[in-house]
């Protein structure tokens, strides 16, 4: 059982559409693969997820972060020194901002600002995705109530194996508009289980 078994249920669950036979071969896997898989294959997904989030931030340049982030006012939120820079500059716009760039790299910018809003980006995102799935997985048992009853490991698998194809899509969509791709996964995600479980009797 292990990981053969986990990649045929990724399988199923990436390539399986309107099909009685396979959905069911699905449901048949997914009983079978243990919580560690599950929670393996949640994390997979929201760090596919989280990668046009993460590589859009990391693009920006310092004066871009803050001024996104804080508006064009944003000199309060620096520290004195870079405070001290900005204000004093008498060269060109062009030059004060490559100026800034330069003395917020060398001032640990990457490690002091970036990482920890990167890591906050990720938190986020994780606490987006729980209560996506546990909504996912409390209205699928709505829907099922004329049907078979699934167990919640059933429906928590069925939810996650069917985020397979469409997280890379939304992946790849999010790298040209980010977060933009996070509302199209969860309606596409949303559009695979319920039809996954109408034909699953």
């Amino acid at each position: 059982m292990g990981m053969m078994h986990y990649f045929k249920t990724v399988t199923l669950g990436a390539f399986t559409w309107k099909n009685e036979e396979r959905i069911a071969l699905l449901m048949e896997h997914i009983r079978k693969t243990g919580t560690i898989w599950l929670l393996l294959h949640f994390f997979l997904i929201t760090c596919c997820l989280n990668f046009p989030v993460i590589l859009s931030m990391a693009r920006l340049a310092p004066f871009e972060f803050y001024s996104r982030l804080y508006g064009e006012n944003f000199s309060y939120a620096l520290p004195e020194s870079a405070r001290a820079a900005l204000t004093e500059s008498v060269i060109s716009e062009q030059a004060a901002i490559e100026n800034f760039n330069m003395l917020m790299l060398e001032s640990g910018y990457s490690r002091d600002v970036l990482l920890p809003f990167l890591s906050m980006a990720f938190g986020l995102i994780i606490i987006i995705q729980v209560v996506f799935y546990l909504c996912s997985v409390f209205f699928l048992k709505l829907s099922r109530m004329n049907l078979t009853p699934l167990s919640f490991h059933d429906r928590i698998g069925l939810a996650l194996f069917s985020s397979t194809l469409p997280v890379p899509a939304a992946a790849i969509f999010g790298l040209y508009l980010p977060t933009v791709h996070i509302i199209i996964f969860y309606f596409l995600v949303m559009f695979f289980i319920f039809q996954r479980s109408k034909c699953y009797r």
